[in-house]
């Protein structure tokens, strides 16, 4: 029987420390420190050991690594338990199949805890609690010693692992803020939401919600000076100049005796967003880009960096809608504006350009690398995957032309250019069966609930409704396209009915959409344009890969596709598959690992050639399978 062990409570949101009552534990050098606090970023969950390496060492992990882990949570076992027997000391850190997991309650772990107060905080704000949101988000936020996690991030190998933490308080202080200013208390959240600019000095959201509380607090003179730091500042480390959300916020504190706007609304319409007159070719969606917020602002930053960046992506992520979004976020950069062409049904190159002089309202006989020359423009071309090692050579010819031109593309695949920033995009993350508490928040189900209210005004996420639409978008791998598809057919059918249709998705979910291309009108279409260039052998590995578990190791593969490919040219599958979005390759204790989604499963295993339209594209692409 296992000796009492008093309770240890771990911090990681300042300085990584163990504590048993007031009293610090000392934890020991900084590796060993490192291993209990990334073990903390996931109480009660398995930790691979491989997953400990990679991030104490990342790709230098030396040859003795496995051991010197042992020897780690050995000496953190002794003096978390020090009066337990040595082979009992497993209470705090236990052994589970290749590797550890911290069992401490994930209430005594200050990050665990932090994002329970903050999904029950988003919880009572979906219903109307505001102030027993305010009191918990001042609670999950008063635990934050360092905004930076600089401690953490210093012990580990790469800041990667506190991003999504980090990205959790920046959400909280936002959110802080919206519920103050909705109950009139700003002047209480003010030093709160100067840490968060301060912090994030470069995040345009951040930065307009401070505005936001500084006129709501009575300072409006603060608010206008900052807003003059905070444009210098975005000038020159990033060549940009403010988007709509601070300038509508600035627009507001130049008119006195009015009240702002708040940040976090959107106008109506378009056109009061202040995109530049000289935006030629389709624009971005009306209306918000749910869920995208940080991808945008990521990707701008790469592309203010790069004269050509490529969002690449699995087919139905939204793609094109990030890369318009991130086209308008960036657009002051280019005086000479912004060209935007769909080169999904272009059927080659010449076709991509004879569009893009369309685009800028050209002669049909002109080229249009010679018109954009010398000027600094944005050319945005969307959906060229199909285009194959063509779409690279294109690429290249414009970037040679147009000296001073920058590309932004998307594509399921890279084109594969020495100078080519690629920025990866992936579906919309889901709900875990535990959240209920915190499923108004999560932005595969924000996007479904806004959809569904187009074709059901009144649409509401409902205690009784919430895990139905959460099992839905799960099932739907938090594809941006699947999900809005499905909320479509809520026009004629009831949240139960969907459900079932979300079993065939390919065959189901077809509802009437008009005002799209062709290939985002259904899942099938869209996921037809990804099988249909593979090679046979490709494609036959690809559906005995979707038969089992959608995670599985390159000796898994291997196994499921015996009698298909040779073993030695298995990984040589793996990577194409990976290299077309179809598979998304990850860190594994012994080699990578892959996910497949349930989508790209079902299309593989033959729901695409029920397609009608099936025969027609792969004519256009010109490569069968």
């Amino acid at each position: 029987m296992a000796a009492a062990v008093d309770t240890v409570r771990i911090k990681v949101l300042g300085p990584v420390a163990a504590l048993r009552g007031t009293a610090e534990i000392p934890l020991g050098p900084s590796r060993q420190r490192a291993v209990l606090g990334y073990l903390a970023l996931q109480p009660r969950q398995p930790v691979l050991l491989g997953a400990l390496t990679e991030a104490l060492w990342g790709d230098d992990v030396p040859t003795s690594g496995a051991h010197l882990i042992r020897t780690y949570v050995a000496r953190l076992r002794q003096v978390l338990e020090p009066d337990t027997a040595p082979r009992a000391r497993t209470n705090v850190i236990a052994s589970v199949p290749g590797g550890y997991r911290l069992d401490v309650p994930p209430q005594d772990v200050d990050a665990s805890l932090f994002r329970e107060l903050l999904g029950r905080a988003r919880g009572r704000r979906a219903v109307g609690a505001l102030d027993d949101a305010f009191e918990l988000l001042a609670t999950a936020l008063d635990l934050w010693q360092d905004p930076t996690l600089a401690h953490l991030a210093g012990l580990l190998a790469s800041p990667r692992h506190v991003t999504a933490l980090r990205g959790d308080w920046v959400d909280a202080g936002l959110l802080h803020a919206s519920v103050a200013i909705d109950l009139g208390r700003t002047s209480q959240v003010l030093p709160v939401v100067e840490r968060l600019a301060a912090a994030e000095p470069l995040q345009e959201a951040v930065q307009a919600r401070y505005l936001e509380v500084l006129a709501h607090s009575g300072q409006r003179a603060a608010a206008a000076h900052h807003y003059l730091d905070v444009r210098t500042r975005l000038r020159a480390e990033l060549g940009v100049e403010p988007g709509p959300e601070l300038r509508r916020m600035h627009a507001a504190l130049l008119c006195a005796g009015d009240e702002p706007a708040p940040a976090h609304t959107r106008p109506p319409t378009r056109p009061q967003t202040g995109r530049p007159p000289a935006w030629r070719g389709p624009g971005p969606a009306i209306g918000p880009l749910i869920g995208r917020d940080a991808e945008v602002a990521r990707c701008a930053t790469l592309l203010v960096a790069h004269r050509h960046v490529t969002i690449v992506g699995p087919a139905g992520c939204g793609k094109s809608a990030t890369g318009l979004a991130v086209a308008e976020r960036v657009a002051a950069a280019f005086p000479d504006g912004v060209a935007a062409v769909d080169a999904a049904e272009a059927p080659d190159c010449g076709a991509v350009l004879r569009l893009l002089a369309e685009t800028l309202e050209l002669t049909a006989t002109a080229d249009p690398l010679h018109a954009v020359g010398e000027r600094r423009m944005l050319l945005v071309l969307n959906d060229v995957e199909h285009l194959g090692a063509h779409a690279g050579e294109m690429i290249e010819h414009v970037l040679r032309r147009c000296p001073r031109t920058a590309l932004l593309v998307t594509s399921r695949r890279r084109p594969g250019l020495a100078r080519e920033a690629v920025f990866r995009l992936g579906p919309l993350p889901v709900p875990g069966p535990a959240d209920a508490d915190a499923l108004a928040a999560n932005p595969a189900v924000r996007l479904f609930v806004d959809r569904a209210r187009l074709v059901r005004p009144g649409f509401r996420l409902s205690p009784a409704d919430g895990p139905t639409v959460a099992r839905i978008c799960r099932e739907l791998d938090g594809l941006p396209l699947a999900v809005e598809l499905a909320a479509a057919c809520l026009y004629t059918d009831s949240l139960d009915g969907v459900l079932r249709r979300v079993a065939d998705p390919l065959d189901l979910l077809r509802p009437r959409r008009r005002g799209h291309p062709r290939h985002h009108r259904s899942l099938a279409s869209a996921l037809r344009r990804s099988l249909a260039p593979l090679r046979p052998a490709d494609r036959a590995c690809l559906a005995r890969l979707g038969q089992g578990e959608r995670c599985f190791s390159h000796d898994d593969a291997v196994a499921r596709c015996a009698g298909v490919v040779p073993a030695a040219e298995v990984g040589a599958v793996l990577d194409r598959l990976a290299g077309d979005s179809l598979l998304e390759p990850g860190p594994g204790p012994a080699g990578p690992r892959y996910r497949l989604l349930r989508t790209v499963a079902v299309a593989a295993a033959g729901g695409c050639d029920r397609d009608d339209e099936h025969q027609a594209f792969q004519g256009m692409v010109g490569n069968q399978p």
